[in-house]
C-alpha cells in the first residue's frame, strides 16, 4: 500500500496553529533568533528571521550558530502539519553549508520535506539574503509517538 502524499497528510489546522503561535509568541530560542513563520504548504514552510546586531560576531557577520539555529527550527517545524497529532520530531543530524556572510538584516527561509515515513523525515533548509542563497542544509528528523498514558 502506498504512503499517503504530503497533500493527503497535510493538516491545515496544525499549520494555522503554528502560524498563530509561532510569530513572536513561542518564546525561547526561536523568538530570540527573530524567527517568524509566514506560510505553510504541504511539505513546505516559508519563514523569515531578523538578524539583530547582538547576533553578529565581532567581525559584523551573523554567527554560524545563529544560522544553524534558524535552520534547525524551520526544518523541524515543517513536518508537524504532516505528522499525526501528538507526535513530535527531533533533529538527529543535519549538514550545513554557509555560502555567504550575513549582516544584520531580514532573511527569508524555506524548509522542504524531501521524504517522510511514519518514523523519520529528510528535510532541506535554505536561507536567503534577498535573492542570494546564504545557507543550505539537509537533515534527518526522528518522528516520535507520544508515550501511552499510564
Amino acid at each position: 500500500m502506498p504512503h499517503p502524499t504530503f497533500d493527503e497528510r497535510f493538516d491545515q489546522e496544525v499549520a494555522d496553529t503554528f502560524l498563530a503561535a509561532g510569530n513572536r509568541a513561542v518564546g525561547g530560542l526561536p523568538d530570540y533568533l527573530g524567527i517568524e513563520l509566514v506560510r505553510f504548504e504541504p511539505g513546505r514552510l516559508f519563514a523569515r528571521a531578523t538578524i539583530r546586531d547582538e547576533l553578529l560576531t565581532p567581525f559584523g557577520n551573523a554567527h554560524g550558530g545563529v544560522m544553524a539555529g534558524i535552520v534547525d527550527h524551520i526544518t523541524g517545524v515543517v513536518v508537524y502539519p504532516l505528522m499525526k497529532r501528538g507526535q513530535w520530531a527531533a533533529t538527529t543530524e543535519f549538514k550545513l553549508n554557509y555560502l555567504a556572510p550575513v549582516k544584520a538584516e531580514v532573511l527569508d527561509a524555506e524548509a522542504t520535506v524531501l521524504a517522510m515515513t511514519t518514523r523519520s523525515a529528510v528535510v532541506r533548509g535554505e536561507i536567503f539574503s534577498g535573492d542570494r542563497l546564504v545557507c543550505a542544509a539537509q537533515g534527518t528528523l526522528t518522528i516520535v509517538d507520544p508515550k501511552p498514558a499510564v
